[in-house]
């Protein structure tokens, strides 16, 4: 048991990104398949860019459905953001790697 115990342990580590997070801003909608994908997505680039996720849920706000409706999923980092919407895995990967200074 003990070796298992360490076997997956280093599993994790090998797995965790390390150093500080990036805070990223998911803006969504309840029931909306395109940005439970995007989170996705998000979650999968966790492994190897170190992010702090915040979802947001933009139907509380309607400054933010104005602002938002047309355009959800939007992943935003700090002024920047991403019109999520179709964009795959590696086009997220880019936008947040292209973020300056985290």
């Amino acid at each position: 048991m003990r070796g298992n115990l360490r076997r997956g342990l280093a599993l994790v580590r090998r797995r965790t990104a390390a150093g500080p997070a990036l805070a990223v801003r998911l803006y969504e909608r309840p029931g909306c398949g395109l940005c439970a994908e995007t989170y996705r997505a998000l979650s999968r680039l966790r492994r190897d860019i170190p992010l702090a996720i915040e979802r947001v849920d933009i139907e509380g706000d309607s400054a933010l459905v104005d602002r938002y409706t047309l355009r959800i999923p939007v992943v935003a980092v700090g002024e920047r953001e991403l019109d999520a919407a179709g964009l795959d895995e590696a086009a997220i990967r880019r936008f947040l790697e292209q973020t300056p200074a985290r």
